[in-house]
């Protein structure tokens, strides 16, 4: 679990800084659209958290029961 949280948060921060200082002339198109995975990425990363959080409780309510 803590790969995939590492490999969101690696892609989402290469991401930023291909961004601010590109590797190449990007199209508007092509910025547009890395945005909008960016955001994409973000949005999986604070889904992951919530439910990784909510499975983790419910195995520690499991173990007391």
């Amino acid at each position: 679990m803590e790969n995939y949280r590492k490999s969101l948060t690696d892609a989402i921060e290469d991401n930023k800084i291909e961004l601010i200082a590109p590797s190449r002339e990007y199209t508007e198109n092509e910025i547009v659209w890395m945005q909008g995975y960016n955001q994409a990425l973000q949005d999986m990363l604070e889904d992951f958290d919530n439910d990784f959080e909510n499975f983790l409780n419910e195995i520690i309510k499991a173990q007391l029961n």
